[in-house]
């Protein structure tokens, strides 16, 4: 079914081009208007360098400040360098080189390195579980990142791999009434996955696009199989459409699809997993034996379906959702359905030059949007509930990078959050793997 699809979005990429927007920049002598016109160059070499604080809120996260610098397009080459310090509800600290061209506008290589301390809220999986059950594990450790992207034509045509080690560990998991689980197995475990994807970008612009469609799709997967825990690949298929309102606005519409198939295996007995991972309420008295015991035994349920349908890209946060914190919607398949429309309220070139910035501000945007998202473990449950979420953005585009403040409403109330890039992205900084 997803191939069809797949094939079916494709086709919708082909659009005959009319000339929207800015002189295109590599177009050539047009003998072939089958595809949409750039309106830019897409490798450009503006040198610039911004220091700046950082003050994030990410949903289900918490807030945290810190700052960070970014010199981008070094020694008049595509070469950027980034890094960072955040502090707070979470802490994250990293450094990254992207755009570093091994063949010119051909073979690109990016790579990164950061640690992180967190402790996430982690729901109940499934479309109907409650806002109030989850449970809080602390999480530290680190992770390196490294890509190797093919591109052609211009960006319009990327195939890439992704691999990524990172070492962690739990240092304690508590519920939501604090309780603190005993027995947590703390050891340092290390994980190696690789993702291969493909881009197919028929737009006007890859940073700010306009016009056109992106087809995206990627196949995430874990290279060995983790302790008691059954292995999965997760395929994820992304499609955005963008159509343009007036002289430089847009309106875009996204529809977007993950599954996990079964690699291989693990036990779905309870009372095997709970032996093996050495889950115990002892210690605990009164109301907060009930307390713990009720997680626990939620915590088997989750585990065993996770065995049996693993877990596909999640539904809340920064991305998809945006009115429920990070990770609050999850199962073994996830749809969703957004759209949104992009008015820029400027739409010029200006050269910033102050003391800790110097770069191109491109323009200012406000959006409204309005999303849709289920999860299931099967593909014929997967529309039965859809979860809404709507609300109003700020942008603004700077050298390269877009700074989005989203305010966002749905069923459990309201999320606001500050992030970097467009929502709906396949990779993200809260989620970089």
């Amino acid at each position: 079914m997803a191939l069809a699809v797949a094939a079916v979005l494709l086709s919708m990429l082909f659009v005959p081009s009319t000339g929207y927007g800015e002189e295109p920049t590599d177009g050539g002598d047009n003998r072939e208007r089958h595809y949409i016109e750039r309106r830019r160059d897409q490798f450009p070499k503006d040198f610039a360098y911004f220091v700046y604080p950082i003050a994030g809120s990410i949903p289900g996260l918490g807030t945290a400040g810190g700052a960070g610098a970014t010199v981008a397009n070094i020694a008049q080459t595509n070469l950027d360098f980034t890094g960072f310090f955040i502090e707070g509800d979470f802490h994250a600290t990293g450094m990254a080189i992207t755009d570093l061209h091994i063949i010119p506008e051909r073979l690109v290589f990016n790579g990164g390195w950061y640690t992180y301390r967190v402790s996430p809220m982690v729901f109940r999986r499934g479309i109907n579980s409650s806002r109030d059950d989850y449970i809080l594990p602390f999480f530290e450790g680190e992770a390196t990142p490294v890509q190797l992207t093919l591109t052609f034509d211009g960006r319009r045509y990327e195939f890439y791999a992704r691999f990524m080690n990172s070492s962690g560990s739990l240092t304690k998991v508590l519920d939501k009434y604090h309780n603190e689980f005993s027995n947590v197995d703390k050891s340092v475990h290390n994980v190696n996955s690789l993702n291969l994807g493909f881009t197919a970008d028929i737009t006007d612009d890859v940073q700010d696009p306009r016009r056109g469609a992106r087809l995206e799709g990627v196949r995430r997967s874990t290279l060995e199989q983790q302790f008691m825990t059954s292995q999965f690949d997760v395929y994820d298929l992304n499609l955005t459409y963008y159509l343009p309102v007036g002289l430089s606005s847009t309106w875009a519409f996204n529809a977007f699809y993950s599954t996990a198939e079964k690699v291989a295996a693990a036990t779905t007995d309870r009372t095997e997993l709970q032996n093996a991972l050495g889950l115990s309420c002892t210690g605990y008295t009164g109301q907060a034996l009930t307390q713990c015991q009720t997680a626990q035994q939620q915590f088997l349920d989750d585990r065993v379906a996770n065995n049996e349908f693993g877990t596909a890209t999640w539904l809340g946060g920064t991305q998809r959702l945006r009115a429920y914190p990070n990770g609050r919607f999850f199962a073994g398949k996830a749809v969703f359905y957004g759209t949104e429309l992009r008015l820029n309220l400027t739409d010029e070139k200006t050269l910033v030059d102050w003391y800790i910035l110097h770069g191109l501000r491109t323009n200012f945007q406000l959006a409204f949007f309005g999303e849709l998202g289920g999860v299931a473990d099967s593909d014929a449950e997967l529309h039965a509930i859809l979860r809404p979420s709507y609300g109003v953005g700020f942008r603004a585009l700077f050298s390269g990078v877009t700074i989005r403040l989203d305010l966002a409403f749905g069923d459990e109330g309201s999320q606001m959050q500050l992030f970097l890039d467009y929502p709906w992205s396949m990779f993200s900084v809260d989620r970089p793997g």
